[in-house]
């Protein structure tokens, strides 16, 4: 046998596993319907998010971050709508800030306050983000809380027992 004729016998093969597996459900309501979970799985939803905490290059604490990859590409900008008064980051001892606009190790600050950000009619484009970076403007250190957000921001005071002591 060729291996054309294989080939197709393969292609042939694979589209009859997948029709196979295209089946209409017999019972559309019970389709639709969400099934509780089981009590056993419960319990391994509850995890939640831990604060986090970052310290920065100089003063940005009133400038929307950006994150960027080794290789200099976006992984992380908001979108205007995203940002508000409530994303600029939480004062705290030692030059950490409490971080509430998901910042992390390769975030980079940006021309643009909170202000001016969340009045912008679209979401700039990667190059005028990029642009927009404030040359040596970025995150110089970054780590994780033991307390979730809701308890650092209850008690923002509290968090500086969990940061790194210089």
């Amino acid at each position: 046998m060729n291996r054309y004729r294989k080939a197709n016998i393969c292609a042939a093969a694979a589209s009859a596993l997948l029709l196979a597996s295209c089946a209409s459900h017999k019972d559309k309501q019970a389709a639709i319907e969400p099934q509780p979970l089981p009590q056993s799985e419960i319990g391994t939803l509850n995890y939640m998010p831990k604060a986090t905490v970052f310290r920065m290059s100089g003063d940005y604490a009133d400038k929307v971050g950006i994150t960027l990859d080794a290789a200099g590409n976006l992984t992380y900008y908001p979108a205007p709508s995203d940002i508000s008064a409530n994303s600029a980051p939480v004062k705290l001892a030692g030059g950490w800030w409490l971080n509430r606009q998901g910042l992390s190790a390769g975030s980079v600050f940006t021309k643009w306050t909170f202000e001016e950000y969340s009045r912008l009619d679209k979401t700039p484009t990667m190059a005028e983000l990029k642009a927009a970076v404030i040359p040596g403007a970025y995150v110089t250190d970054m780590t994780r809380l033991p307390i979730t957000m809701n308890e650092a921001l209850a008690d923002p005071k509290g968090c500086d027992r969990y940061l790194p002591q210089d």
